[in-house]
C-alpha cells in the first residue's frame, strides 16, 4: 500500500467516525 492509498483510505475513515461521535455524543464538547 502506498502513501497515497493509506491517506485515500484513512481520510474518510476518520471523518465518518467523526461524524458519528457527533451524532452520538451530541454533548460532547
Amino acid at each position: 500500500m502506498t502513501a497515497e492509498n493509506g491517506i485515500g483510505l484513512a481520510v474518510p475513515v476518520l471523518l465518518v467516525a467523526f461524524l458519528v461521535a457527533v451524532l452520538l455524543f451530541p454533548e460532547r464538547s
